[in-house]
């Protein structure tokens, strides 16, 4: 008896400092939702190298937070400078590499476009002086047959091969000149891979675009490839942040890869009403202590 007064004594001591540190509300004690009363978000760091203003990424959050919303047809996030959720733009080495990528492959593309045009030009040149040439060579042949050309004809071969030579001379400087631009074009190609296979490594430790820290309570993003694919990793870090697990369709928000999704499929929703469904006072106490030791546990050296 001793035991059950003990309990229910600790139980009410904690249930009362919940509710003193604001933690809990007295509404707790009833069956209610963790998504009864949204989340209260700030935007902290926006990284100027994203080439983003702190009012476009905030525009693009609430975009992401309207996904939720609309699903499932109330607030669940609310922006305020002094809120518990920090959402953060931050760039890391995978990012620089990504745009180093994007400008390699812009490069390797206008060095592509304008040697095609230049190889091309060189192959029909080479064509016509191959013409030039064999037909120049049957001349010779037949005037040697006759036992040698009129003086007139004599003339003519000699500005022929005159004309021939420089053209050859030409088609030379411009195989060497192709031969350079190739050779800075394959450099170019060859920096671009190794570049790919950086980013590769460094993905391959660091797969994520984002991530939600919960005992931080804190978002964090790394990418920004494109404003759809941003909606969507902030859609993404903002269901883990309303509790809610990865699914496994691949055209879902919530599926552990990245993609450009930005609506919810069945899989979302539903897992949306699992992290939104009603918990008794007891299940709601226990959940948010396993929250708390969760996020104190170096603190507390458990």
């Amino acid at each position: 008896m001793g035991k059950i007064i003990s309990l229910s004594f600790l139980l009410f001591f904690i249930v009362s400092a919940l509710i003193t540190l604001r933690l809990i509300s007295t509404g707790d004690l009833l069956a209610i939702s963790f998504c009864d009363r949204p989340i209260r978000y700030r935007v902290d760091t926006v990284d100027p190298k994203f080439n983003i203003s702190r009012d476009e990424f905030l525009a693009d959050i609430e975009q992401s937070v309207q996904i939720w919303a609309l699903a499932i047809k109330k607030d669940l996030f609310v922006y305020d400078p002094n809120g518990d959720l920090s959402i953060n733009l931050i760039y890391d080495k995978r990012q620089s590499l990504t745009n180093k990528i994007g400008q390699l492959e812009d490069k390797v593309q206008s060095e592509k476009q304008s040697l095609n045009p230049q190889i091309n030009e060189y192959k029909r040149r080479s064509l016509e002086f191959k013409q030039r040439l064999d037909d120049f060579n049957k001349n010779v042949q037949y005037w040697n047959s006759q036992g040698g050309a009129p003086i007139e004809e004599y003339s003519k071969i000699i500005e022929t091969q005159q004309s021939l030579k420089a053209e050859a001379d030409s088609l030379n400087e411009t195989a060497r000149n192709l031969n350079v631009s190739t050779d800075v074009f394959n450099n170019q190609v060859n920096q671009l891979n190794q570049t790919i296979g950086s980013l590769s490594d460094a993905l391959e430790q660091r797969p994520e675009e984002g991530i939600y820290k919960g005992p931080e309570n804190r978002i964090e993003i790394y990418f920004n490839i494109s404003k759809q694919e941003l909606v969507h990793t902030i859609a993404h870090e903002l269901g883990h942040a309303l509790s809610m697990g990865h699914v496994g369709n691949s055209a879902s928000i919530m599926y552990p890869k990245t993609s450009q999704e930005i609506i919810p499929t069945k899989e979302d929703i539903s897992a949306l009403a699992e992290a939104c469904k009603k918990y008794t006072a007891f299940e709601l106490l226990q959940i948010r202590l396993s929250q708390i030791i969760a996020a104190n546990k170096f603190r507390f050296n458990f």
